[in-house]
């Protein structure tokens, strides 16, 4: 995978989600340029807020999953985390399984119930693989020795659970994009939600160096932080209607993120201070990991014009973007830094792929037939 161009660092209705992240990433020699972050408000928190607790849900099991390995059709990968286990998991756009890989690229599904399905994922600290189903309109659980299914149902109809990680303090955290809420749920499956302002959109969450939770409203062009105890601040990002749409914590200990539409790799201080790098190329940064060599890495699955522009960046945490030009048939879409040292990204043409530090791109099938 060779560089396309490398920019040098500069002096300081939740179905609406799902079709604006399947559209960025299924729409089928370089020069140097300069890339200076825009100036943010220094520490522009806009608000406070107070937590507002809910009832807590009950947990609702399912018979043992069904576990197969004879594909489906019709089934892409969407987005992938890694295990506790030495593999990965992902889920699939519109499909009712999760799958399992290994580093070796054997594949393993799993059933999910019927009613709904899973969009993001988060592996627990016990192997549990926890997820968002927006359809059903809950939080699932999967347990992989067995592929026994819990669910716990979200009190508010609509709610649109989308981002999920796991916080300092042991419980799951997860968005609610269309209710504009943060949730909060414990391993013994006790529920609070925290309010937002209205038309926040928050979508993806994780947890920062600060022992806080950090996540994006691309609705409301903010990155929001809120403590365990749930409360909220808020900071704007300096880009009108950027979109910010991935997350993901740096080596640094800084909070990065991409901007769909601002065409902006941006990063956001514990104390809240919000710097932007422009692209060194014309395209979508959609999803962002942290990996092991201390970069961040991004996706750029195609340019705003539809055109079939599709790069891999990297980026130093001193803010130096290089683009590289992905090998032929790649076509990333969600990425994430695998237990093998890796970068695997998952592809909307039915594959996954393992992407080695020094450019080697390797490709899983993991389509399956009925």
């Amino acid at each position: 995978m060779r560089p396309v161009i490398e920019s040098a660092p500069a002096a300081t209705v939740r179905a609406s989600l799902l079709a604006i992240v399947i559209a960025l990433i299924g729409a089928s020699g370089g020069c140097a340029s300069t890339s200076q972050p825009i100036a943010a408000d220094a520490d522009p928190a806009l608000r406070s807020s107070s937590p507002a607790a809910t009832p807590a849900p009950t947990s609702e099991p399912t018979p043992a999953a069904e576990s197969t390995p004879t594909p489906l059709l019709f089934r892409r990968p969407f987005a992938i985390a890694p295990g506790r286990d030495g593999d990965l998991w992902f889920t699939e756009y519109h499909g009712d399984h999760l799958g399992r890989i290994t580093i070796t690229g054997s594949v393993r599904h799993y059933k999910l119930s019927a009613e709904g399905i899973a969009e993001r994922l988060a592996v627990g600290p016990d192997g549990g693989v926890w997820f968002t189903d927006p359809m059903g309109n809950r939080i699932g659980r999967l347990e992989p020795r067995d592929g026994t299914l819990a669910y716990y149902k979200l009190p508010n109809l609509d709610s649109g659970p989308a981002g999920i990680t796991f916080g300092p303090d042991g419980n799951l955290w997860f968005t609610e994009h269309s209710g504009d809420r943060i949730g909060r749920l414990t391993p013994t499956g006790d529920l609070k939600e925290f309010r937002l302002s209205k038309g926040a959109g928050p979508a993806d969450i994780v947890a920062g160096i600060d022992n806080h939770l950090w996540f994006l409203e691309d609705r409301a062009n903010r990155i929001g932080r809120i403590t365990t105890d749930g409360v909220v601040t808020e900071f704007p990002v300096p880009t009108k209607d950027s979109r910010p749409g991935s997350l993901t914590l740096g080596s640094d200990g800084n909070v990065w993120f991409t901007e769909l539409t601002g065409e902006h790799i941006g990063k956001v201080t514990p104390q809240g201070k919000v710097t932007e790098y422009s692209l060194p190329i014309k395209g979508v940064p959609f999803a962002i990991t942290g990996a092991a060599d201390g970069h961040l890495w991004i996706t750029v699955p195609r340019s705003h014009g539809g055109a079939q522009t599709r790069a891999i960046l990297r980026v130093t945490t001193a803010g130096v973007l290089t683009a590289f030009e992905p090998p032929a048939g790649a076509m990333p879409g969600f990425i994430t830094s695998g237990p093998d040292g890796n970068l695997w990204f998952t592809q909307p043409n039915f594959k996954i792929a393992r992407l080695t530090p020094d450019g080697q791109l390797t490709t899983f099938d993991v389509m399956r037939a009925k």
